[in-house]
Formats: structure tokens, C-alpha cells, sequence
């Protein structure tokens, strides 16, 4: 199965993306390490737009059509962002506009603007390119169009500008690609970078935690995966107050590099599943506009997220031998989008 989709199609008639928001993502056995395939929530086939924060794009856009009937989003993140692609073929597929903000001279020379622009995309030139200037242009064209919505930088809900209940239901899309975690799994291995898919996860695992799980091996690769780890726990903690439970006390956060400062927010160390942290940025490593190509028998691996993971975790066997066997699971949240 390259995808969970059984028709590839823009074409409402068809299909719709949103009947498979819930559909588990196969879990795959590749040269003894098992490997969470989300890579395979792929709308257009394997290797196309695809991955956990495609799901959590298509939910943002599938509310807004059904709630408010938008015409159109507005965008802006970086020039290499997935972003991009990801909301314009949404859009397309539910007939609406996808205006990108982007300081881009010539859209045609960045992979994921190109993708952007065969799917239909328009593009709003900006002398600025860093992620929250675009973000607060695009609010500001969205006030200047009719009935358009806005894409949050890094496909997420602020709690700035949104309410705790729209911050539960946009992780809980997510929470539930854990269910199909087989009981054996010991090791749960998985990058971070936005942290959004992570705590989507860590908010699964606490609804129903496989019986064998120990250990939580986090990446830092960038954002607040590297630079702002209380961002996990405090958006746990949000969720927790609407569904009336203590999500953070299922994790042990006390070997974090940074664990003064997680703890300091917790205010007491947990005995839970334990969560372990290899910061890959913050080492020196690597830089988030690094591009580490990687394949693992059949998997050619995203180089900018999971594929700096699998060199290091080649690069330091010894370090990575408790946590890299037949019990191990390795989270794939997406793959490089292509055309």
C-alpha cells in the first residue's frame, strides 16, 4: 500500500480527502525497525503531498469550509516550507483560492512554491522572509479580502488566537494515528521540530499507552523541538484542562537536557513513560536549512527532518544501541513532497 487513499484525485466527485482525517497509516516492518507510515496520508499518491501536518491542514481548511463557507486562505511561511503546497492543493481540491505570501523573486526556483503554483496558487510579493512577519501579512490581506481565513505559520493554532477547545480538537486529529501502536513497541523514536505532530502524539499515547512502552526518543530539529521544549508540556497541559486530565503526569520529562526549565513549568517530576532528548540543533549537528538525504531499504527519508535523524542514528551506533532494535518504532511524520 503506497497510500492510505484509494482514489487519487483532486475531484470532489470522487473523493473527499476528509473521509480519511481518521484512517490509520500503516505501521511497517523495513530491515528489522518498524516505522510509522505517514508519509502514506498522501491524497495525490506516495510521495506527493503528504504526512501529519498535511492531516492537520486539510482538518483546518475541511472546518473552515464547513463552518464559515471561506472563499480562499491566506498563507505565508518560508520559501522551502511544505506549507505551501499543502494548502494550495487543499484548496484546489475544495474549490477555493490559496493566496501565498512569499518574498520569493521567481516562485519557479523553490521546489514547494513550484508545487504551489501548479496547484493553482497565488502569490503576494513581500520584501520581508521570515515566518511571522509573512504570518502577520497574510492577517492583514485576509482583512482585505472577502471571507478568507488564514493559515498560522508552521500549520498550527496559537493560543493567542485561538481558544483551548480549538487547540484540543486540532491535536486530537492527530492523537489518534497511535491507536495501531503494537503492545511489544518499547521505544518510540520521533522527530521534532514545530512539536505540533509530537504532542499530537504524546496526547494519543496518554489516551491509551501500548503496554510495553519505556522510553520516548525526541530529535530536536529546529524551531521549538530544539529552542522552546516547554512548548510541549504547556500545550499539554492546555489540552488536559479541556478534557479534564492530567496528560503531562504519563510522562517523565526529567531527562531533558533542558529539565530545570520543563520541570520549573511542571512544578513536580512525573513517573511516567520516559522521555529522552537528543537535540540534534542545539548540539551543532546540524542547521535546520541543512539538507541530509537518507534511505533505509525502500524509505528515501525527508532530508531536512528525518533524514539528519537516521545519519545520526548511523553515525552513533553506541549511543543509539538501547534504542534502535526489533522493539522499536520509528515515527515517520512526512516526506519530501514532489511533483
Amino acid at each position: 500500500m503506497e497510500t492510505i487513499f484509494d482514489i487519487q484525485s483532486f475531484d470532489r466527485d470522487k473523493v473527499h480527502w476528509e473521509d480519511y482525517l481518521f484512517v490509520p497509516t500503516p505501521i511497517e516492518e523495513v530491515k528489522g525497525i518498524r516505522f510509522k507510515r505517514e508519509d502514506k496520508f498522501a491524497p495525490l499518491g506516495y510521495g506527493n503531498i503528504n504526512g501529519s501536518k498535511m492531516r492537520q491542514c486539510l482538518w483546518l481548511v475541511d472546518s473552515w469550509v464547513k463552518d464559515k463557507n471561506i472563499n480562499g486562505v491566506v498563507s505565508g511561511s518560508v520559501v522551502g516550507s511544505p506549507q505551501h503546497p499543502f494548502i494550495s492543493a487543499i484548496c484546489k481540491h475544495y474549490g477555493i483560492e490559496s493566496l501565498i505570501a512569499t518574498p520569493a523573486k521567481d516562485v519557479k526556483t523553490h521546489s514547494n512554491l513550484a508545487m504551489a503554483e501548479e496547484f493553482g496558487a497565488t502569490f503576494h510579493k513581500t520584501k520581508i522572509g521570515y515566518a511571522r512577519a509573512l504570518q502577520s501579512i497574510s492577517f492583514k490581506l485576509a482583512k482585505e479580502l472577502d471571507n478568507y481565513e488564514v493559515l498560522e505559520t508552521n500549520i498550527t493554532v496559537d493560543e493567542k488566537l485561538n481558544p483551548p477547545q480549538r487547540i484540543e480538537a486540532f491535536h486530537k486529529i492527530g492523537s489518534r494515528q497511535t491507536e495501531n501502536i503494537p503492545d511489544d513497541i518499547e521505544t518510540l523514536l520521533i522527530p521534532v521540530g514545530s512539536a505540533n505532530s509530537v504532542v499530537s502524539v504524546l496526547y494519543g499515547l496518554a489516551m491509551n499507552m501500548p503496554k510495553s512502552l519505556k522510553t520516548i526518543v525526541m530529535f530536536g530539529i529546529g524551531n521549538n523541538g530544539s529552542y522552546n521544549l516547554q512548548y510541549i508540556p504547556h500545550r499539554l497541559e492546555t489540552i488536559g484542562r479541556v478534557i479534564n486530565r492530567n496528560i503531562n503526569s504519563n510522562f517523565d520529562f526529567s531527562t531533558f537536557s533542558d529539565s530545570a526549565d520543563i520541570l520549573s513549568f511542571l512544578e513536580e517530576k512525573n513517573d511516567g513513560v520516559k522521555v529522552e532528548l537528543f537535540n540534534l540543533n542545539a548540539m551543532g549537528y546540524c542547521e535546520y536549512s541543512d539538507m541530509m538525504p537518507y534511505r533505509w531499504g525502500n524509505i528515501d527519508f525527508h532530508p531536512r527532518y528525518e533524514g539528519k535523524i537516521m545519519n545520526w542514528i548511523e553515525e552513533n551506533p553506541e549511543e543509539m544501541k538501547p534504542y534502535w532494535n526489533d522493539k522499536s518504532l520509528f515515527w515517520i511524520v512526512g516526506n519530501e513532497p514532489k511533483l
